[in-house]
């Protein structure tokens, strides 16, 4: 049985993109989806939070997102999930590289009301890596 490397997410930017390039200059833009989770503990009580899912996306895709999503924008994700490492940090983790970006509509009021990521610090740096990184055997 083949294996299956698939996501498929719903929800809103919580921050404008941004768009770079990675060493070999293809476009490239990361921003961060506020997914919401709903579940109910051992009390049953039901319970609201929000994940914040790091999107990276390439080449015509990158700059289209980077042209047309704001901060608040409704989006339906598909891609791949991808791990990363950076030797002279000695940190990775994985990345969610987007094949396919729909956009559900214009932000309006939804920005102002967008929750922000908890710490934005560890998305500046996962962004300087990612824009070093090339994508093999996509560049």
């Amino acid at each position: 049985m083949p294996a299956i490397n698939l996501f498929v997410i719903d929800g809103n930017v919580t921050r404008d993109p941004e768009l770079r390039y990675t060493t070999k200059g293809t476009p490239t833009t990361t921003y961060v989806v506020a997914v919401d989770r709903v579940f109910v503990d051992a009390d049953q009580q039901k319970h609201e939070e929000a994940d914040f899912l790091p999107v990276t996306t390439y080449g015509r895709q990158a700059e289209n997102d980077a042209k047309y999503l704001k901060r608040g924008a409704a989006v339906t994700v598909k891609g791949q999930i991808r791990s990363w490492y950076d030797p002279q940090a000695k940190r990775g983790g994985l990345r969610l590289e987007a094949e396919t970006v729909v956009y559900q509509g214009r932000p309006g009021r939804a920005a102002a009301a967008m929750p922000k990521a908890p710490d934005d610090d560890w998305l500046r740096q996962y962004d300087a890596t990612v824009a070093q990184q090339s994508r093999p055997g996509k560049d």
